[in-house]
């Protein structure tokens, strides 16, 4: 993905400034077998036509057990970050060609749903270099809302 060709530089600078551990989750897009990281981008509908959706539930399965579990020893979880525009990580927005719509990733939906069933509730954030302002205030807000 060109959005953020390495590590999301202003999130992680943010939880340095703040003593925030960052754990990351597994991309469904690379472990799906029609997907892998040579992988041409392709749309949301793609990616649910080529078993992404079943990717996705196991890894948000796996995901959210290990989120309740970390929470049970009186840890905290802050935020699940999503990528804007990615077809399985977006928070907010998809890519539909030349127009952004409001939807949300594949992965993104499965985590909401395996994360209710277990009934765990942390915010979502949706990150983007276009963004980067609202990035950065979306963090400091959630941030605040915890402390």
């Amino acid at each position: 993905m060109k959005e953020f060709p390495g590590p999301i530089r202003p999130v992680i600078e943010f939880c340095l400034q703040h003593d925030i551990n960052i754990m990351q989750m597994p991309c469904p897009e690379t472990l799906t077998p029609s997907g892998g990281l040579g992988r041409v981008p392709r749309g949301k509908a793609w990616y649910e036509s080529q078993g992404l959706r079943q990717t996705a539930r196991e890894i948000a399965v796996g995901q959210a057990n290990y989120m309740k579990q970390i929470m049970s020893r009186g840890f905290e979880v802050l935020a699940i970050i999503g990528v804007e525009f990615s077809p399985a990580c977006a928070v907010n927005y998809l890519n539909k060609g030349r127009a952004l719509v409001k939807a949300k990733g594949i992965f993104i939906e499965e985590l909401e749903l395996a994360m209710a069933e277990r009934a765990i509730s942390i915010p979502f954030i949706g990150v983007s270099q276009r963004w980067k302002k609202k990035m950065l205030a979306d963090l400091g807000r959630t941030l605040a809302a915890a402390t």
